[in-house]
């Protein structure tokens, strides 16, 4: 059974997802750090049908997230999928945001990416193959002044998918993050579903030749 690990886990985009994925007969894993939503999902998740599990951990601690990925893989073997979907929310501005909490907001909004990427990387570098999908955003390009944090993760996060993907690529292994430029919601404009589908033509790609896999898609 192929195997999706979902850091950042919600009741949107990564649910979206989850259930996607889950269709096609995925075993899917959630870690997020509010374990009340997370059984929430993933209860929801097994109503459906869908094998899940689930741990609680906080993105930006490095120790408890390579911890929560290594009881999925020793229980369902490596990742075949990895969606990073966590972000650090923290609305401030610029000038009261201190260096301590954009450290915090970092932590957990790119560098558990690279987290992540460690801990499943063993797994699929022995198969050959693997999908590493992350959620970027707009304000990558248009930081908003009452979120400031935000719009330096999201510029991080592209920067460090797009030398993930040139370094991983030999390996077979496809990173991919999808810009989503709006409002996500299920009455639209951008839906959830639309971004799972996207991610599931990702992973699709992966098994085709490299020179058309996609780094950076813009969802608008």
């Amino acid at each position: 059974m192929p195997h999706l690990i979902v850091i950042g886990a919600g009741p949107g985009i990564a649910g979206a997802t989850a259930r996607r994925f889950g269709r096609d007969g995925y075993d899917v894993a959630l870690v997020a750090r509010d374990a009340d939503r997370l059984t929430e999902l993933g209860e929801g998740l097994q109503a459906d049908g869908i094998t899940a599990g689930w741990a609680p951990a906080d993105a930006g601690d490095a120790a408890a997230l390579t911890r929560a990925i290594g009881l999925f893989t020793a229980h369902a073997g490596p990742a075949d999928v990895l969606l990073y979907n966590a972000v650090g929310r923290r609305q401030t501005t610029a000038a009261d945001l201190t260096p301590e909490e954009l450290a915090a907001d970092l932590a957990a909004g790119v560098i558990g990416l690279q987290t992540a990427v460690q801990a499943v990387l063993p797994g699929m570098r022995e198969r050959g193959s693997g999908t590493v999908l992350v959620t970027g955003g707009g304000a990558a390009d248009d930081p908003r002044p009452a979120a400031p944090s935000l719009g330096v993760q999201k510029a991080a996060l592209r920067a460090l998918v797009t030398v993930l993907a040139e370094a991983l690529a030999p390996e077979g292994i496809h990173v991919a993050t999808a810009t989503v430029r709006g409002l996500v919601r299920d009455d639209g404009p951008i839906r959830p579903v639309e971004i799972a589908e996207l991610y599931a033509e990702l992973v699709a790609e992966t098994a085709g030749p490299r020179e058309q896999w996609r780094t950076v898609v813009d969802v608008t």
